[in-house]
């Protein structure tokens, strides 16, 4: 028999339908031999069926749907009115007569609450049988072990629906304002093009993309973000490249989205694909990428040095720009390692024949490190902070 489950519209169940929760369901009702097991949730003056593992409409078990509390087995259970077992549904004086007995044809029966970690009660772990079935103490032990599976489950849901729900919001409000960077040759000092940063209302932009892809949202906030990010492309001097960010899901699942780069000159476009993040498929990335560089999209690997598989990602990618991570521009006029890290960075983008980028470079000290290592072009403080005033993107 299969399991069903529902993540119904609130998300406190979003993503339960995995192994664990169809192996606690099945467990308990095999374990105990009893017709159905079922997990419910408590809300709104009703029991809510979440889950089920069984002969669930045999009973009248719609996922999704449930009776008022005051009819229920579970309700009585957790107030106390009834045992957590009852073995013999017609033999037990406290049930016998209940409409819900003989309607549902509800021989026995075993329940435990579910209370999550910060001791709500959430609903109930229960199993079900239409015939009499020799139920003990012992048994009522198992489904506790089993409860608090489950609310480890629960727990992480709720998680996860806490931090789902701002990031509703963004999308629900199109929240999100761009500010652009600079980014300054290093040959003549030319305005090249600019980055598109994005800020919310609450959160560090890293943080608020990494909290929306944690809760399968951050692909649609880096679609949000690259189409008001791309509406300034009128607004650049001629010749100036507008860069946006994306990780490898975004590229995978944005590539071919043409709302997205219709009516755009993408050869106007750099595309950064962030370095930390890893990329599961390269043959995949690139097949996704093909088609908009194809149309003139530069590729470009964000953030490298900052991680642990910058050479690869560019080997395997071969992008158009390498940007240099901070962390090693930063201090990199007095600091050897540094500058010989991004040394090897700089000699690697000339055997691809790809430009490079001096990321957060806020002293001229390091400026000028950048310079005689032959960098292509830097962005950083020192050199324009982002803004988010139309004014500043008509400089030449």
């Amino acid at each position: 028999m299969n399991t069903e489950v529902l993540a119904p519209s609130g998300g406190a169940l979003t993503g339960l339908a995995d192994l664990k929760i169809e192996r606690v369901l099945e467990l308990a009702r095999t374990h105990l031999q009893m017709d159905v097991s079922f997990l419910s949730e408590f809300t709104a003056g009703k029991q809510i069926y979440r889950a089920a593992d069984g002969e669930a409409e045999s009973f009248g078990i719609i996922l999704g749907d449930g009776p008022d509390l005051p009819t229920t087995y579970c309700q009585k259970m957790v107030a106390g009115d009834i045992p957590h077992a009852v073995p013999d549904s017609l033999a037990e004086p406290l049930v016998c007569a209940l409409d819900t007995t003989l309607e549902r044809r509800i021989g026995s029966y075993i329940g435990v609450p579910l209370r999550l970690s910060d001791g709500s009660l959430y609903g109930t772990f229960c199993c079900l049988g239409h015939n009499a079935e020799s139920l003990s103490a012992r048994d009522v032990g198992f489904m506790s072990m089993l409860a608090e599976l489950l609310v480890e489950e629960l727990d992480s849901q709720q998680r996860l629906a806490r931090e789902r729900a701002p990031i509703a919001g963004i999308l629900a409000a199109e929240a999100v304002t761009i500010a652009y960077q600079p980014v300054i040759s290093l040959r003549d000092g030319r305005r090249l093009g600019v980055e598109a940063l994005s800020r919310f209302p609450v959160g560090a932009p890293d943080i608020v993309f990494r909290t929306a892809h944690t809760v399968g949202l951050g692909v649609e906030l880096e679609a949000l973000a690259v189409r008001h990010a791309v509406a300034v492309l009128p607004r650049l001097v001629a010749g100036q490249y507008l860069a946006v960010n994306l990780s490898p899901a975004g590229v995978f699942e944005l590539s071919a989205r043409a709302d997205l780069w219709a009516r755009i000159d993408l050869s106007r476009i750099v595309l950064e694909v962030t370095e930390t993040v890893a990329v599961q498929c390269y043959e995949a990335l690139r097949r996704s990428l093909a088609p908009l560089r194809e149309q003139g999209v530069r590729l470009a690997i964000d953030d490298a040095g900052a991680g642990y598989a910058s050479l690869h990602h560019i080997v395997e990618l071969e992008p158009d720009v390498i940007k240099i991570d901070r962390s090693l521009i930063h201090g990199m006029a007095t600091d050897h390692s540094r500058r010989s890290a991004a040394r090897a960075f700089v000699a690697l983008a000339g055997d691809l024949g790809a430009a490079t980028v001096a990321e957060g470079v806020e002293t001229s000290f390091d400026l000028d490190a950048a310079r005689e290592l032959g960098i292509t072009a830097a962005q950083g403080y020192l050199l324009g902070r982002p803004s988010t005033d139309p004014a500043d993107l008509l400089q030449a």
